[in-house]
């Protein structure tokens, strides 16, 4: 487990309650010196919280968290440690030094005067270390999202940091991002800085993690190292601590043909033409990098974004359709509305009888099957949004999708973030419903949504929406090098 060095973190009896519910339950563990660490489990397993009493947002109950033997209240308190959330932190808006030189004290040539080539010098060393080669200058509202989170990455080493934990950074970014930031970690870690990542993408724990840290309701149920194990012995230990069972997969849908959405030479800013077809009873996939206006086709098929030229045609008059957005925390709830609240937004109108007045048990009664169909936890429809974890907000979002009733789901990026057992369950649903005769446009950076659940495949390629494939004639690398 590594060394009792400066970066040695152990963590002993770690509790932490909210009133009566107990988040996390005598959690302990020790990593040393120079390790990659996963940390795993499924949604609402107590990550969060864990990640939230170490970076000083809460406060646990009871237990110790020690750093090169030094007790401390949390992780927040040592100079040793730096934290990278999905919120990197950084300004677009500013050059890649300027960001590498936000909250510390300006380097000074006399008085006021600041030495900005010992500033841009030390910013060209940082991001050296961190495997980037460009420009300080360069703004970073130009960079790539991989490119943003190695930049943060930096930061953080450049302050002194000896451990850095990570929580979900890399699950908005596509593979190649990914592993090139996953890459300049485990050089850090020869170098024998400690890093700790949350994550669940089993590729990365197996691609880089020397041990697996797995929570399950609160409690550390496994610490395994990673040597010997692959994707299917993974998930069998995140699995068998799991208390609902592994779903089947539908049979393979299809055999219907009508069309009820089609783009038809579409302008989307840069990317033009668009031209695609939704058929009842089908799953269409489109993939793309960030910023190639994957998200802003799935806004068109929606009717939340009017194209610049070109159609986007409805075949029936009465035609609904719901969209799952890609950004839950910014485009999905509502946190202090309730869980009911947050779902009932798309069917408001079901539920009126004197004019605008609505009937609140009828909207419970409407809305507590689909609370139990797709197990949101809490099993409470009171239970404020803010408060469910990134998985249960998911299927929240899909719950509002369910409730309009459309013929047309638009699901963009519908398993970020989320764990493996709440990621079958959505595969499960999405085959569901185009087994129910809806049409079903996946919008996704991952490559594991379009190979589970679509039949088709379109591509983003520069300014281009290529013409598809069916999934059965690719496999998950070549999609990657196509992308």
């Amino acid at each position: 487990m590594g060394g009792a060095g400066a970066n040695h973190l152990e963590i002993s009896g770690l509790t932490k309650s909210f009133g009566p519910n107990v988040v996390l339950k005598d959690v302990s563990f020790t990593i040393g010196s120079g390790e990659f660490v996963g940390l795993m489990g499924p949604n609402g397993a107590g990550k969060s919280t864990l990640i939230k009493i170490l970076a000083g947002v809460y406060t646990a109950s009871s237990g110790k968290i020690r750093v090169g033997g030094e007790v401390i209240r949390s992780l927040a308190d040592s100079s040793d440690v730096g934290f990278i959330h999905q919120d990197l932190g950084l300004v677009d808006g500013l050059t890649i030094a300027e960001n590498l030189s936000l909250g510390v004290p300006p380097t000074r040539l006399v008085g006021p005067i600041l030495n900005k080539r010992a500033e841009r010098q030390n910013a060209q060393r940082v991001l050296s270390r961190a495997g980037l080669n460009m420009h300080v200058d360069t703004m970073l509202g130009d960079l790539t999202a991989g490119e943003k989170t190695l930049v943060a990455v930096a930061r953080v080493f450049d302050r002194g940091a000896r451990i850095l934990v990570l929580d979900e950074t890399t699950s908005t970014l596509p593979p190649r991002e990914a592993s090139r930031v996953i890459a300049s970690l485990t050089a850090v870690v020869e170098g024998g800085a400690t890093v700790i990542m949350v994550t669940h993408k089993l590729s990365e724990i197996l691609q880089a993690a020397q041990r697996v840290l797995v929570l399950v309701d609160g409690e550390l149920v496994a610490d395994e190292p990673t040597a010997g194990l692959d994707r299917a012995a993974l998930v069998a230990m995140l699995r068998q601590h799991e208390s609902t069972p592994l779903v089947g997969t539908t049979p393979s849908v299809g055999g219907h043909s009508d069309v009820l959405v089609e783009l038809r030479d579409v302008r989307l800013g840069r990317l033009y033409p668009v031209n695609l077809k939704l058929n009842a009873g089908e799953i269409l996939g489109i993939s793309g990098l960030p910023g190639s206006g994957l998200h802003e086709i799935a806004f068109a098929v929606s009717g939340h974004l009017a194209p610049e030229s070109g159609e986007v045609i409805l075949k029936r008059p009465d035609l609904r359709r719901a969209l799952v957005p890609p950004h839950r925390e910014s485009q999905g709830g509502f946190g202090e509305l309730s869980v009911r609240e947050n779902m009932a937004l798309s069917a408001l109108s079901r539920w009126r009888r004197l004019g605008s007045l609505l009937d609140p048990r009828k909207e419970r009664s409407d809305c507590k099957p689909i609370l139990d169909s797709l197990e949101i936890r809490p099993r409470s429809l009171d239970t404020n949004y803010e408060f469910l974890s990134g998985g249960n907000k998911q299927k929240v979002i899909f719950g509002r999708a369910l409730l309009s009733q459309p013929s047309v789901f638009i699901l963009c990026e519908p398993t970020r973030g989320v764990d493996v057992g709440t990621r079958s369950e959505i595969y499960r649903l999405i085959r569901q419903l185009a087994a129910e005769g809806a049409a079903v446009l996946v919008a996704s950076s991952d490559a594991e949504d379009l190979f589970s659940v679509c039949e088709r495949v379109a591509l983003i390629v520069g300014t281009t929406l290529q013409p598809e494939h069916k999934t059965s004639e690719l496999t998950p690398a070549a999609l990657e090098l196509m992308v």
